[in-house]
């Protein structure tokens, strides 16, 4: 007879036993957890009494070979499990113990969410943008605009590197070091779970936010660090209240990167333009902080001026020529003196120059007549 045959034959002698006696066996599906007693634990597996018509089994190679749980267990010892298979070729009940582990660790994740408690996280690398970290036994990721600013400021010297793989070997000196935490976004099924050092400290706390806001008024030049570079702006942290440097603020003239004039941890100025009150964050501006060139054109090029300057683009209209950062003159098709490209030095004199409307027309064939 075979194994499998005489477990069921055994588990029909018991349940009609118990149904004699007015018991009732526990039934479970894929997906249940339990609670069980170990009954027996070798290397093949772990036999465990779920209080089932038979035995539920943890097989050995359900478990990470790292992972020697297994080898600890004792006959008597209590053990969660999750149910994976009602019943195998065996008659068994198929159990993991790591998805129940698994499953515990996201309940707990969940629960720190819910009620705001600050937890522990390790830090294991730089990845992207923000740090990978062990928080409650799952994989974390800190956004660097969520760190406390004192990592800037001391404990990375170089943090201030352009490229992702400088900027990777920059953050090593956090690595292996313990955060307190805060859960800002979880997300099981895409396994998503962020973290947030600045909630987890008073002063990034709301009523720290909310105090400090109401120190700082519209027109303030403030000094802050970089917490993050999107394509549309840079992120600043002014001493726990976040503000956007728009790409449209960054620069007098036209800027198409913002990583090439910025780096994450870099200590710069800005001036208070604004606050949004839906995100509560602040508008900010770097360029604002220098004259704008439009505003003294006229007095610097008036008309007649001879000037010299590199062809920025070429339109079907004529060429741009830079000046200087933030003042492009235009040379109009007509007013060229042959072929023109991207890159050329050019001599030209100014023709007509509108500060207001920020136009300032340029020749090359008057200045040859």
């Amino acid at each position: 007879m075979s194994k499998s045959s005489k477990v069921k034959i055994e588990s029909s002698i018991m349940s009609k036993l118990l149904q004699d006696h007015g018991l009732v066996l526990k039934e479970f599906r894929p997906g249940d957890l339990i609670e069980g007693t170990v009954v027996s634990s070798t290397h093949g597996g772990v036999l465990v009494d779920v209080g089932a018509k038979s035995e539920g089994i943890i097989s050995s190679a359900e478990l990470a070979d790292e992972d020697s749980a297994y080898k600890s267990l004792r006959v008597g010892d209590a053990v969660s499990a999750k149910v994976i298979q009602a019943e195998n070729d065996q008659g068994y009940i198929v159990l993991s113990v790591r998805k129940a582990e698994r499953e515990r660790k996201w309940k707990d994740a969940e629960e720190a969410l819910d009620s705001g408690n600050t937890i522990e996280a390790e830090i294991i690398e730089y990845n992207k943008g923000g740090l990978l970290c062990d928080c409650l036994g799952l994989r974390g990721f800190i956004p660097l605009s969520h760190l406390d600013r004192v990592h800037f400021s001391n404990d990375v010297a170089k943090f201030a590197a352009g490229s992702e793989a400088e900027l990777k070997e920059s953050l090593k000196v956090l690595s292996g070091k313990k955060l307190k935490v805060k859960v800002i976004e979880l997300d099981v099924e895409k396994n998503r779970f962020v973290l947030s050092e600045k909630d987890a400290l008073q002063t990034y706390s709301e009523g720290a936010r909310q105090e400090r806001l109401s120190d700082i008024k519209v027109g303030d030049t403030i000094e802050g660090i970089v917490t993050g570079i999107m394509p549309f702006g840079v992120f600043v942290d002014l001493d726990g209240v976040e503000g956007l440097v728009h790409i449209s603020e960054i620069a007098w003239e036209k800027v198409n990167q913002p990583s090439d004039y910025f780096s994450v941890g870099q200590t710069i100025q800005v001036k208070v333009l604004g606050i949004d009150e839906t995100s509560k964050k602040l508008a900010l501006s770097v360029k604002r902080l220098t004259v704008n060139p439009w505003e003294t054109v006229e007095d610097r090029y008036p008309v007649g001026t001879k000037v010299k300057g590199l062809i920025s683009k070429i339109v079907p209209f004529g060429a741009f020529v830079t000046l200087e950062k933030g003042l492009d003159g235009l040379i109009h098709i007509s007013e060229a003196d042959g072929p023109l490209s991207e890159g050329q030095e050019v001599e030209a004199v100014v023709t007509q120059v509108d500060g207001e409307n920020q136009k300032l027309a340029l020749s090359i064939k008057q200045l040859n007549s």
